[in-house]
């Protein structure tokens, strides 16, 4: 047998090629996986330091938040600092290669939150972001916002005010807020969104200051001639629900066109005067003469924006207009009236009020006809209906059943429901009536007390308000009675009126009172701060609180005279706002 052997002693070339390929593909994919592990590692890097810028934007927004709680603007910001102080500027900022930014939105009356977004480009083109999100809450507002603000003149060139504590339901001592003028007339509103209220003042010389609070101190904004005297209030003030932003409706001073001027402030802007738009004339085609009194209400529907403005001319008659959030129109087709009662000379007292139903979004507006007499009815009114800025005016009605002028008279709606409670005055008889608007018709009550204070130029002796406090519902009527230093007052039921015993508190205003205020708490709507300007110019402050039995404390909110030196006592010498957050 044969054997045969074949001795390898080396590789073909093709096992060289092979291995060579093998190896080559092994070192490629080796390298290839470390050159994308190097990459994955950098983008890990500015992934995690743009995370970290993230973090520090919203950090730096606390910060902001924790200097005030109002400088947290709605919108989208970049960040600076001056000092060790972070702001809110411009639309973005950057750090190398990271653009940068804090996009701040209301949650709520209470609550804002923060986007910290950062956005970077990769080498290969890609863009990348990261977004951190965060709450902060208005915790100062727990503090500062912890009751109301009382603002006043006293005779001297700096207007004064007074924080109010609803905890331990007492006023804080007199502060100063900014030297400007002797004021005479004050209008006092609180936003409904932050920390924030605007005062508006009129001097004797007939100049408006507005002044702006925002929580820590005053700021003096602008001021405009107005024209009037003491008799008269040529202005308002009132807040977009909604948005926040402020409105400032006030007489030019002039006859025939353009009577009337506004000016607004953004609710994303802080106090300071470069936040206000300029003014802007108004041109109402149903007056003629020169603008005495102006009135706004507000609607309070969450989603809206919407104010009604009404006012009376030296003619007077009675126009209004409606704001949609960003102009004014939707004037009525004619003067609602063209004869409106007055005390000696047209337009010398606040005959007329507007408000707003709180869910239907309807307009009520009540005023007092000159033919109103003792025995005679004086009340007028008319609604806007379908709740929007286009709403429909309705004729012009007489309630029924009222018997006498209504020389004053204030109605207020109830905030859970389309009701409102009116009462009226009359200098003819000093009779008062009171009425009832179920959403639908009025039912009304005369002569419930023909023993009242006589109205007056320029004085308000009634005023109105509701009460609620689990399933009960009160509406208040509180008034000036004859020769009487009590709290004179009366409770409703629907279009049912009881007379409550007289309260007597002490210190007790001396008589006649002459300008009567009622205020209804937004947060506690089953309390009332009513305020009173009495026959010596001094200024008291009680609060009636009810239970849901229902059983009605009234206590003395002032501890003594609040103010003994106030400019006069009738037409707004005072103003007191409860905060609305």
């Amino acid at each position: 047998m044969t054997t045969s052997r074949h001795n390898r002693s080396g590789f073909s070339l093709v096992e060289v090629i092979l291995a060579t390929a093998l190896a080559g593909l092994f070192v490629a994919s080796c390298a290839g996986g470390l050159l994308f592990g190097v990459r994955m590692s950098k983008e890990a890097g500015r992934k995690s330091q743009a995370v970290f810028l993230a973090e520090e934007g919203l950090e730096a927004t606390q910060n902001i938040r924790d200097a005030a709680y109002s400088n947290l603007s709605a919108g989208t910001w970049g960040l600076t600092t001056t000092g060790n102080q972070w702001n809110l500027s411009g639309a973005s900022d950057t750090t190398g290669i990271y653009t940068r930014t804090q996009t701040i939105a209301v949650v709520d009356a209470t609550k804002k939150s923060d986007t910290s977004t950062v956005s970077w480009k990769e080498v290969t083109g890609t863009t990348r972001s990261v977004s951190l999100v965060t709450y902060f809450a208005n915790w100062i507002a727990a503090t500062t916002t912890a009751g109301g603000l009382m603002s006043y003149g006293d005779g001297t060139t700096t207007p004064k005010y007074r924080t109010y504590d609803t905890v331990a339901n007492t006023f804080g001592s007199q502060t100063a807020t900014v030297v400007g003028s002797s004021g005479v007339t004050t209008v006092t509103r609180a936003s409904p969104l932050k920390t924030e209220a605007i005062t508006g003042y009129v001097t004797a010389a007939g100049v408006l200051n507005v002044m702006c609070y925002d929580g820590a101190a005053w700021t003096q904004e602008w001021s405009v001639t107005v024209g009037g005297t003491g008799t008269t209030r040529r202005f308002d003030v009132a807040y977009e629900t909604n948005s926040g932003d402020v409105m400032v409706l006030y007489s030019r001073n002039v006859a025939t066109t353009n009577e009337l001027a506004y000016r607004t402030k953004l609710g994303s802007s802080g106090c300071g005067t470069a936040n206000w738009a300029a003014a802007a004339n108004l041109d109402p085609v149903r007056t003629s003469g020169t603008v005495q009194w102006v009135k706004m209400a507000w609607d309070r529907r969450s989603a809206q924006n919407l104010i009604t403005a009404i006012w009376a001319d030296s003619n007077s008659d009675l126009s209004a207009m409606v704001w949609s959030g960003t102009a004014w129109g939707n004037e009525p087709s004619a003067a609602s009236e063209t004869s409106l009662e007055v005390v000696a000379a047209a337009q010398d007292v606040e005959d007329f009020d507007v408000e707003y139903e709180t869910t239907s979004g309807d307009v009520m507006m009540v005023w007092a006809n000159s033919a109103g007499s003792n025995g005679t009815n004086g009340v007028r009114y008319r609604t806007c209906t379908g709740g929007t800025s286009a709403c429909t005016w309705n004729a012009v009605t007489t309630p029924p059943t009222f018997a006498d002028d209504a020389t004053n008279l204030d109605i207020s709606a109830n905030p859970n429901t389309d009701e409102m409670v009116f009462a009226s005055v009359g200098n003819a008889g000093s009779d008062m009536q009171i009425g009832y608007w179920s959403g639908a018709a009025w039912t009304d009550n005369a002569n419930v007390d023909v023993s009242c204070n006589t109205p007056v130029a320029g004085g308000k002796i009634v005023a109105t308000g509701w009460l609620i406090s689990g399933a009960t519902t009160r509406s208040v009527v509180i008034y000036g009675d004859n020769a009487t230093t009590n709290v004179d007052w009366y409770t409703g039921i629907a279009g049912v009126f009881t007379l409550q015993t007289d309260v007597t508190l002490s210190p007790a205003p001396t008589t006649p009172q002459s300008f009567l205020e009622a205020q209804m708490n937004p947060l506690s709507k089953d309390t009332i701060m009513y305020s009173i300007a009495e026959n010596a110019n001094d200024l008291y402050s009680k609060r009636v609180v009810m239970s849901s039995t229902p059983t009605f404390t009234w206590t003395n909110s002032d501890g003594a005279v609040l103010v003994p030196t106030l400019p006069q006592k009738i037409t707004n010498p005072f103003s007191f706002a409860y905060w609305r957050l």
